[in-house]
């Protein structure tokens, strides 16, 4: 029994080194040099978070954010500084929170706008590549070694056959691509672009409990001894498919307000927004679009005194601040 036990132990011990060694043998030689991929983007939204040593108003989430917002806008109207960290909702929900619980200081706003029924783990491929670029990342998911491994097998197939790995995503030029966003970490470098003939990510929701209430309340709970405010709103939606998920939506709407223990600024149907207001997917606005849901926001958080008197709260020291920066 003790010989067998040990010969398993050679053989993960031996199984682990000739991985190891295979995937450092295959990797592409310049999967860590290439930086402008999108998601990259990361690392510049958290510079612009470490150079603002103040309370600022920071959204995340998903792409919805990225694509739908002009933080420009809301700094001038506010007069608090605005950082975008919205960037992939692929990234999953303990990615998103994790990244926040690392970044947020005292006092500041975070505003959470998530694409609907998000799941909690997201895609381990996309979270490992964006902890390549940007390593502190690395500490926003759990490691999993049968993940990496699958992940490395079909990588080596795919360069054993190509030469070329392709990275997530693909592009390092033009609309998806590092370069793509500005200093406040809204994407723009579609707003000009022409609008693609189909609408990406359609589709029906199917109604269930969502687990992100608890993981929001948790990370409230996290948060609240740094005095730091937590609001949540609507992601923006096309017409079309709200009159499809209506009823789903609806649930989920009764849910949060029962059960989320932070404000909520908006309703669903304040960012549904006609077709021709979006760009490529269900959440990305044109800039059309996107004008029209900053703008609205703006609107919903004067409407909102508590939201108010926080921003009124903090901004003497971020104004002071930001004309520091």
């Amino acid at each position: 029994m003790k010989k067998f036990i040990i010969s398993i132990i050679v053989f993960c011990i031996i199984t682990l080194m000739l991985y190891f060694s295979i995937s450092i043998f295959f990797k592409p030689k310049n999967e860590f040099k290439k930086n402008n991929d999108y998601m990259s983007s990361i690392i510049d939204k958290h510079n612009r978070i470490n150079q603002l040593k103040c309370p600022k108003i920071i959204f995340a989430g998903g792409s919805n954010l990225a694509f739908g917002l002009d933080s420009e806008l809301i700094e001038r109207e506010f007069n608090v500084p605005v950082v975008n960290l919205g960037l992939h909702a692929g990234l999953g929900l303990d990615f998103i929170f994790n990244e926040l619980k690392d970044v947020v200081h005292q006092n500041d706003i975070v505003i959470l706008s998530i694409e609907y029924f998000l799941d909690n783990e997201g895609y381990y491929d996309l979270k490992r590549f964006t902890g390549s670029k940007f390593k502190e990342a690395k500490l926003y998911y759990k490691f999993d070694i049968r993940k990496e491994i699958i992940t490395d097998i079909d990588k080596t197939r795919m360069d054993l056959k190509s030469y070329n790995i392709k990275e997530i995503p693909n592009t390092e030029k033009g609309i998806y691509s590092r370069n793509a966003f500005n200093n406040y970490g809204d994407h723009i470098a579609h707003l000009e672009q022409d609008l693609p003939k189909k609408l990406g990510d359609r589709g029906s929701f199917k109604y269930k409990y969502w687990d992100g209430i608890k993981i929001i309340n948790d990370f409230y709970d996290y948060v609240k001894f740094k005095n730091v405010t937590v609001y949540f709103i609507y992601p923006n939606y096309p017409k079309s498919e709200y009159l499809r998920n209506n009823t789903v939506i609806n649930k989920l709407a009764i849910d949060l307000s029962r059960n989320l223990n932070i404000d909520i600024l908006n309703n669903p149907s304040d960012f549904v927004f006609e077709d021709s207001l979006f760009f490529d997917t269900v959440y990305h606005l044109n800039k059309n679009g996107r004008k029209k849901r900053t703008q609205k926001l703006i609107e919903i958080i004067n409407q909102n005194q508590n939201a108010i008197n926080k921003i009124i709260s903090i901004k003497n020291d971020s104004l002071e601040k930001l004309n520091n920066y």
